[in-house]
């Protein structure tokens, strides 16, 4: 074995049998290290979970080519923005219906809008469902699809028949969803015949997504809403077709038909499911950098509590200094050991830090509606950090151990 490794393995050990002779002092260092840590891969598992999680949920609910046209943005803007939103005209569904006529680089076109009803049948009522208003085309353009029965058709629309498509969701509630498809549903008092149960979309952070009926947007409108009410519009660009021409064609179109003068801003947002994205990490990054923020204060107090610790062992350990010293120990063999020293109590603290945080994450993951993952890059971060603060705040203790002269060392009582 080469003379490094042997003082390695000479610190390590010293480093070992002081913590055994001080366990309780030890215990308390390292627990600063270890709330901290702690803190740090919780976060980062719970937001890395978090963002995976989004994404797939976008791309199987929203799709990845489709973006949407509203009078209100569905990011995070500035209070400035949603409030100039507010004084714009409505969005309206005959906008869309001539956006759709107009419009070569598009497959489909499709809005919809919505409001809060009971539903009952047969006894059974569930209450608050959202009622969606959708046009025709949503089948092919939105993603919906269908289980039992089939999806409404233009004919259907156009005289604003009571047919309805149930979520999954609502339709367990009210029955056997095989069974329902020609049985009568009340919508807000409203009787309707059910064609077709939709396709479970599944949930987000435990809130489901298939409690909703859908009907035909004509018949929406006649019972439910007013022909000015405000829509959202879905658009899918053709194969081959890149979104962004997609959407440049979208706004000219929208813009003549909504007649905006040429140096006047939209009045209207595009919004696009990378620019979700992109909102909500901001979001969340901001929320991460805050959190760790908190979490180096946690960091900070234990790094002080390991120089107090170490401070407290080069004056328990003096003679042993001087001893070393005499027999021909340099001062940086010295300032060496204790850093090791330092740097094995503040990992230990890191150690148990990343064994909590990933305790976390798998009980967040498993008891709570949260998506939480654990990942390499929160491993790095613990070592990496705890190894810092044992680095950093064992430097004053060990260049003070070192420069004891070892003849007061040796006399030191």
């Amino acid at each position: 074995m080469s003379t490094g490794a042997l003082f390695i393995s000479e610190a390590v050990r010293s480093a070992l049998d002081s913590l055994r002779n001080n366990r309780l002092r030890s215990a308390l260092t390292s627990l600063g290290v270890m709330v901290g840590v702690t803190s740090v891969v919780s976060l980062v598992g719970l937001v890395t979970g978090l963002q995976n999680y989004i994404e797939e949920q976008f791309d199987s609910v929203v799709g990845a080519r489709i973006f949407e046209i509203s009078r209100f943005s569905s990011g995070f803007d500035d209070m400035e923005t949603w409030l100039r939103s507010r004084s714009w005209p409505h969005l309206t569904a005959s906008d869309a219906e001539q956006l759709a006529g107009m419009m070569t680089t598009a497959s489909g076109v499709t809005w919809r809008s919505g409001t809060s009803r009971s539903v009952s049948r047969g006894g059974r009522t569930a209450e608050g469902i959202w009622v969606r208003g959708l046009a025709p085309t949503e089948i092919d353009v939105g993603g919906m699809t269908i289980a039992f029965g089939r999806f409404f058709t233009q004919a259907e629309d156009n005289i604003r028949a009571r047919v309805c498509v149930l979520g999954s969701s609502l339709a367990d509630s009210l029955g056997n969803p095989e069974l329902l498809p020609g049985q009568t549903v009340s919508i807000g008092g409203e009787r309707f015949t059910v064609i077709g149960i939709a396709n479970p979309l599944g949930s987000i952070f435990g809130q489901a997504l298939d409690n909703f009926v859908s009907v035909p947007f004509s018949t929406f409108v006649s019972l439910f809403s007013s022909p000015d009410r405000d829509v959202e519009i879905a658009v899918l660009p053709l194969p081959g077709v890149t979104q962004e021409e997609c959407q440049d064609e979208a706004r000219q179109i929208l813009r003549r038909i909504r007649g905006i003068p040429l140096d006047a801003e939209d009045n209207f947002f595009i919004t696009t499911q990378e620019a979700i994205l992109d909102s909500m990490n901001k979001v969340m990054g901001g929320a991460a950098i805050v959190t760790i923020g908190i979490a180096a204060i946690s960091l900070l107090v234990g790094g002080i509590g390991i120089m107090n610790i170490m401070l407290v062992s080069v004056t328990e350990r003096t003679r042993e200094i001087g001893t070393r010293r005499a027999l021909g120990a340099t001062r940086n063999d010295i300032v060496r050991q204790f850093l090791v020293e330092s740097v094995i109590i503040s990992l230990i603290g890191g150690i148990l830090g990343l064994l909590a945080g990933f305790a976390i994450v798998t009980a967040a993951d498993s008891l709570t509606p949260l998506p939480a993952s654990a990942s390499p890059f929160a491993a790095f971060l613990a070592i990496a950090f705890s190894s810092t603060v044992g680095l950093v705040f064992g430097i004053y203790p060990s260049w003070k151990a070192a420069g004891l002269d070892p003849v007061e060392a040796l006399r030191y009582e």
